[in-house]
Formats: structure tokens, sequence, C-alpha cells
């Protein structure tokens, strides 16, 4: 038997949150994995302004893997309209796009600086700064425009304590993209970081009260 939120009739309907939160969690490891993949594409990046678009070691199927995934939940979870649950594609992707291109610039102008002056070691500290800065405000970005977008077809994530804790939890686990890059090896970040922040979207989805906020779901 198909359980209640898997199914696609009637009234969307978000599963009981230790459920919800196991099941996205699941999912962003699988989305994590995917986007580990080195992209089949060519570098591409704009000019005017200086955009990166995807990169072997950043790819774009990173984004669009995981803005799908949140599409997907949104549609199957909380609301049937699918313009509403493409917006939230878009601005996950956006979110990517914009996470990569910050901690880029943010590792460049801290890696380029005089910070820590001449001292023996600067150099080092630099660029472990430079990465978990980055890491940081870049998770946060990323985190914060997936947020935004999924709160266009869920009401429950626009709650202040639950966009909150979905950014926190992004910029938290931005800090993997230094172990990452010293290891070389972006699926360090990418299963954790994807992982954590679809948990904690099952948890601000599944809040009690959530199902009476669920709005044009015949949609």
């Amino acid at each position: 038997m198909t359980p209640a939120y898997l199914r696609l009739e009637g009234r969307p309907h978000v599963p009981a949150r230790p459920r919800a939160v196991a099941v996205l969690a699941a999912l962003g490891v699988a989305t994590g994995l995917v986007s580990s993949l080195p992209s089949p594409l060519p570098d591409i990046r704009l000019s005017d302004p200086d955009v990166l678009i995807n990169a072997r070691a950043v790819p774009l199927h990173a984004g669009i893997a995981f803005g799908a995934m949140l599409a997907g939940v949104a549609y199957v979870w909380v609301n049937r309209d699918v313009t509403k649950c493409l917006l939230a594609f878009v601005l996950t992707l956006v979110g990517w796009l914009a996470a990569a291109n910050t901690a880029n610039d943010v590792i460049n102008t801290i890696q380029g600086s005089n910070l820590f002056g001449t001292i023996e070691g600067a150099k080092q500290n630099r660029e472990m700064l430079g990465w978990l800065t980055g890491g940081v405000i870049a998770g946060g970005i990323g985190a914060g425009l997936t947020a935004f977008g999924l709160g266009i077809p869920a009401i429950a994530i626009r709650r202040t304590e639950a966009w909150v804790a979905i950014v926190a939890v992004g910029a938290a686990f931005g800090l993997l993209l230094y172990p990452a890059a010293l290891l070389d090896t972006i699926v360090v970040l990418f299963v954790p970081w994807q992982a954590a922040v679809a948990a904690a979207i099952g948890y601000g989805l599944a809040w009690p009260g959530a199902e009476t906020m669920i709005e044009d779901w015949a949609a």
C-alpha cells in the first residue's frame, strides 16, 4: 500500500516530522552523490559580469539535482501548483550559482590580501581563513535562496524559525568546504550539506499545524 505522503491523488500530505526529516535527509544524500560527479560539460563562464556557470569541480548539475528534488517534494507533499514548484527549482538553482560564485570571490579576496602580514605561516592562514569564510557565507546564501524559493509553494517555510534554521544549517555545513578543498574531494561538502539542509527543510515543512497552511493544493 502506498503511503499517503507519496500519493499524487487528492490533497497533498506532509508526513510526520521524523519521517519527513529522514526522507529528505536520504534524498539529500542521493542528490549530494549525484552532485559530486564531475561535470561532463565544458567550463562555462560569463564575462560581463564575471559569473561561473559550470566547471568540472563546480558542476551546474549539482544545483539542478538538488533543486529538482526539492521541487518534486514540494509538489508531492505541499502544493500541486506546478508554477510555484518550478519557481522553487529555479531559485534553488540560482542559490547554487550564487553560492559557488560567492565562495570563489571570498576565497580569492582573502587569499590575495595582506592579512596576517608576512609572518611565518601567513599564506597558509589566509588560505584556511578564505576557505572557511567562503564556505560559511556561500553555504548561508545557498540555503537562504533555497528557503526563499521553497517558501513560494510551502507557506510553512516562510516562518522565521523555519528559514533561519535552514540558513544556519547551510552556513554551518559550509565549513566543510575547507576539508573538501584539502582532500580535493567535493563529496565531503556536497553530501553532508545537501542532506543537512534537506533535513532542515523537512523539519520546517512538518511543523505542527502545517497541514492547515497548505494552499491552492488542487491548482
